[in-house]
């Protein structure tokens, strides 16, 4: 029985394919990257949950509409739409690299030329060039108009528009982050449900307004470092070498010395 064990065992090693050991190619990774931006932007769930965002402030336009009119209007339309790309960032990466899994080809890319990696950086590509790209129309577009109204114009600057983009891409890379060492469909939901109702999302607020007190150059480090450690925590997963993991760790503790750094003196 041993002797049959040992046999199969060594049958599997030989017919399995090798992965690559080479670099990524930027062509292949490119090539991927458009794909994956262009079904991001169109998928349902980042659609679902843009008109989601829309219609869970629709209340809150209703009842304020009558007070503040164009102003109150213009305000919570664009932060609904702000609150559903961040979500449906999330949910969308998470489910773009869940496909390779969900249509059984995972097993199929370490018989191509390039590396597991390429993958995973396409899926992140397409978050930067997709999803950063939409968000830097909203971003446009939201400015543009709350910075006419007085009400408004003081908290509408580019430290909040800054904000709104490395959110969107670092919630991006949590999504793939997740699917990668969770590789379920309810991975990415479950998150997201944990994020808001742990109150996490309230110690360390994604965007906060300069009027908060908030230190602007700590809290844009701590969205940077958070991208780099989630993107570097998917990277681990496709192979565990030492160097990656010290960059998910040093990105890890980045985030954590400059989101104690950025609290206001009097909290938030």
């Amino acid at each position: 029985m041993a002797a049959s064990l040992r046999t199969a065992i060594d049958g599997a090693r030989a017919s399995a394919v090798p992965s690559s050991v080479s670099l990524p190619r930027a062509r292949v990774v490119m090539a991927l990257a458009r794909i994956e931006a262009r079904k991001m932007i169109r998928h349902p769930a980042f659609l679902l949950t843009m008109a989601f965002g829309l219609l869970l402030l629709r209340g809150a336009i209703g009842v304020g509409a009558g007070d503040g009119g164009l102003i109150v209007n213009l305000v919570w339309l664009t932060a609904g739409i702000a609150v559903g790309s961040l979500i449906g960032a999330a949910l969308t990466a998470n489910v773009a690299a869940l496909r390779a899994r969900r249509d059984h080809l995972l097993e199929l890319f370490g018989s191509l030329p390039s590396p597991a990696e390429a993958r995973t950086a396409a899926v992140l590509g397409g978050v930067l060039f997709g999803l950063g790209g939409l968000g830097v129309v909203i971003a446009g577009l939201a400015w543009f108009g709350l910075d006419r109204f007085e009400d408004t114009a003081s908290e509408t600057d580019l430290f909040l528009a800054m904000q709104y983009l490395l959110s969107l891409l670092a919630l991006g890379a949590l999504g793939v982050a997740v699917a990668r060492w969770i590789p379920s469909v309810l991975g990415g939901p479950l998150v997201v449900i944990a994020h808001v109702f742990t109150g996490i999302i309230w110690v360390v607020p994604w965007i906060a307004p300069t009027g908060s007190g908030i230190g602007r150059a700590w809290h844009l480090a701590y969205l940077g470092a958070v991208i780099v450690g989630f993107a570097g925590l998917a990277f681990l997963r496709d192979r565990r070498t030492v160097v990656r993991a010290l960059v998910v760790v040093a990105g890890f503790s980045l985030a954590v010395i400059a989101a104690v750094q950025q609290t206001p003196p009097g909290g938030y």
